[in-house]
């Protein structure tokens, strides 16, 4: 019971997610918004749309081990699986514009994650400094694509790719985007209750089940447009939107949850994981600034790391690796 209500969450998240974005795109259009300003406050956030609202209801349900693993785990698997099979498709460029201010944002996103796990929670003042945070980031993001070509920069980029065929009427994108927020609504409820009772039937932890499977969920969006950019070989724009993602999931996400709902950081995610997601954003920066690409033996390399974290989540639950059996 608990899979067929994971996997129609996980299908009501990815069509919601696609669909908030093709209606808040179509408004922006309509209103003549800039292109930048519409790949930057349309496009990037309402792409961590199911973060927001899986992690609000994991939240409110009283469950920050789905809530904050689900999150950690999302990035950690976009980072190093969804990056790693995109590059196996085509290689990936990463500019040294993406690698070092997305890339050095997510990283300071991270050390700031590592913060709140020293100070055992995510606190009110916390999540106002996110928010702080993410303006920062906003601003620059601005300062540095203003007037520039398509092709240098990636919120630009992914606003044209998304902006692509014939003009949508503004009621049909209004409809659009209002189901697409419904569909998420619905799919980060039915995510969360079955995650509870998928655990439940495994024995397993709300920790693991939120870096395993909330994640899996949450990512889901960002590998379809990955490997879609991939094969179209809008490679730049796939690192770094994948970046951004995280960027605006540990500013914008957590800061907008936390300011009005504080939650512990669990024990768990606070030893292991969270140093990990900053220790894969480290390493991440120079083997992407090898070449300013990310080549398929790298991505390779990648896939490989996130077999071996799984295999480690997998064995801290107190599941025999393949070699004990």
């Amino acid at each position: 019971m608990a899979h067929g209500v994971l996997i129609a969450a996980f299908l009501l998240v990815l069509i919601g997610s696609e669909l908030a974005v093709r209606g808040g795109v179509g408004l922006a259009r309509w209103f003549d918004v800039p292109p930048l300003v519409t790949g930057i406050l349309v496009v990037a956030v309402l792409t961590v749309a199911p973060e927001l609202f899986v992690t609000f209801r994991a939240v409110t349900m009283g469950r920050p081990e789905m809530a904050l693993g689900g999150l950690i785990g999302s990035n950690i698997l976009n980072l190093l699986f969804v990056m790693g099979l995109g590059a196996l498709i085509h290689p990936m460029a990463s500019p040294p514009k993406v690698v070092f201010r997305d890339g050095g944002a997510l990283l300071l996103a991270a050390l700031g994650l590592i913060g709140c796990a020293l100070a055992g929670g995510v606190s009110r003042v916390a999540g106002a400094l996110m928010l702080a945070a993410f303006a920062g980031y906003v601003v620059l993001v601005f300062a540095t694509d203003w007037r520039r070509a398509p092709e240098h920069s990636v919120p630009l980029a992914r606003a044209l790719f998304r902006s692509e065929g014939p003009m949508p009427s503004t009621t049909g994108s209004f409809v659009v985007l209002v189901l697409g927020f419904i569909m998420i609504a619905l799919g980060a409820h039915l995510g969360v209750v079955g995650a509870i009772n998928f655990a439940a039937e495994l024995g397993w932890s709300e920790t693991t089940i939120g870096l395993i499977v909330i994640s899996a969920g949450l990512s889901s969006p960002k590998l379809l447009l990955t490997l879609w950019s991939a094969v179209r070989g809008h490679t730049s724009v796939a690192v770094g939107q994948l970046a951004g993602a995280g960027v605006f999931s540990f500013t914008l996400v957590l800061g907008l949850i936390a300011l009005f709902w504080p939650m512990a950081f669990p024990a768990a995610l606070a030893s292991r994981d969270v140093y990990i997601l900053a220790a894969i954003a480290l390493v991440l920066m120079p083997l992407l600034a090898m070449r300013w690409r990310l080549s398929r033996p790298r991505g390779i390399l990648l896939i490989l790391a996130y077999g071996c974290y799984l295999a480690f989540v997998l064995w801290r639950q107190g599941l025999p690796l393949p070699w004990e059996f």
